[in-house]
């Protein structure tokens, strides 16, 4: 008799595990995505909408219905309730009950967060808003931008400072550098802290050494349209001709109102089987045959940070949770584990990215590297996007 697995989320992570077990399993089994868009955006391209060098939508974009040629079921609809003991799944479209679940949510952002964010600021993390962004910096011709950072923690933690060097190098090349002032504020207290001070200095380098300002440790309280001044906790104020935020991110609610988060505001996840916790300490699971990937998981680091939301780690984790439920569906003593290995590329403006990788599992902290920005790192980047784009061939 077919097993099913219920995969929550239509995004890199689930749709990742969604491909791997269509690979390991027979049709017998069922593989059911539940999204409620209808489309898989790529969002490591927004940088490049912001810049000009693709297109929203059709650069962005790729349609979820093209997962049923892979033999893939998808049910486009709102997730409402979850009763996971029961493995269950109540949606705008009917209820599931599967064999396995994985929930693949992910963070959400939540604009109206920040008061006057949505009528003021452009939304990096939004395609159609990295199109609006790209208009707006062709049209502008000198003044003060400001890019901030609305909380943590957030997707892609190296983002805010690729558009920031991105934009500056865009605005350099039409001899506009030295009639502009870059701004960038952050509640951080340093640049990719999880990573450990060595690193952090090098991302700040790499903004100041451009003539960007680097302003940690500062929290947006919300944004005054019409004296157009962003107002931060504490009552300090910052002046601006040209916005861009990174909005407030959260779990989505249904994954809170089905009992599954802490106080982190996420998911407490083992770091390596990607199991529910119920100690995190002692690393105790619950709920078997449940599992969580990408940003709604919340991993505890050997330094007492939390690994960063990223894609590549959520790729790497539905590797491990598909090959443990194809080894416990053929009745195989599950042994995958995830490593809290990773790989990024890091834009830094004239066609070059630095590679960072590490093992962000490493003791008494992470180990990271940074590479110097070529050509080679962008081209790299490039094949990382070309990659996801074969999902809907």
């Amino acid at each position: 008799m077919g097993k099913a697995v219920l995969v929550l989320g239509g995004g890199w992570g689930g749709l990742a595990v969604a491909y791997r077990l269509r690979g390991w399993l027979g049709p017998e089994h069922r593989i059911v995505v539940i999204e409620k868009n209808a489309k898989f955006s790529l969002g490591p391209v927004n940088l490049w909408v912001m810049t000009g060098d693709r297109k929203y939508p059709d650069d962005v974009e790729r349609p979820l219905a093209a997962l049923a040629r892979k033999d893939i079921e998808w049910v486009q609809a709102e997730v409402i309730r979850i009763e996971p003991e029961k493995k269950t799944v109540h949606t705008s479209a009917g209820t599931l009950t599967g064999d396995y679940l994985v929930i693949a949510l992910g963070s959400e952002s939540y604009p109206e967060g920040v008061p006057g964010f949505v009528e003021q600021v452009y939304n990096l993390y939004d395609a159609a808003g990295a199109a609006r962004l790209h208009d707006a910096l062709q049209q502008f011709n000198g003044g003060k931008i400001v890019i901030f950072v609305s909380n943590t923690p957030f997707r892609c933690p190296p983002a805010p400072y690729e558009a920031t060097l991105l934009i500056e190098s865009m605005l350099r090349k039409r001899g506009l550098g030295e009639k502009t002032e870059i701004h960038l504020f952050t509640p951080e207290s340093m640049p990719m802290a999880v990573a450990g001070p060595e690193i952090a200095a090098m991302f700040r380098q790499m903004v100041e050494g451009r003539g960007i300002k680097y302003h940690p440790n500062e929290k947006v309280e919300r944004v005054d349209g019409a004296s157009q001044k962003i107002i931060f906790k504490g009552g300090e104020e910052s002046s601006y001709d040209l916005l861009i935020g990174v909005p407030p991110h959260r779990i989505p609610p249904v994954l809170v109102a089905a009992g599954l988060t802490d106080s982190s505001g996420y998911i407490p996840t083992h770091p390596q089987s990607l199991r529910v916790l119920s100690n995190v300490e002692e690393l105790e699971t619950r709920l078997p045959g449940v599992y969580v990937i990408g940003d709604s998981a919340s991993i505890t680091l050997f330094n007492f940070k939390a690994l960063p939301k990223a894609g590549v780690f959520a790729e790497e984790q539905a590797a491990t949770v598909a090959s443990n439920i194809a080894s416990d569906i053929r009745g195989e003593e599950p042994r995958a584990v995830f490593d809290g290995k990773g790989v990024c590329y890091i834009e830094t403006g004239e066609g070059m990215a630095s590679e960072g990788s590490g093992n962000f599992y490493a003791y008494p902290a992470p180990r990271i590297s940074i590479n110097s920005p070529s050509v080679q790192g962008h081209k790299a980047k490039e094949e990382f996007e070309k990659m996801l784009k074969t999902w809907f061939v």
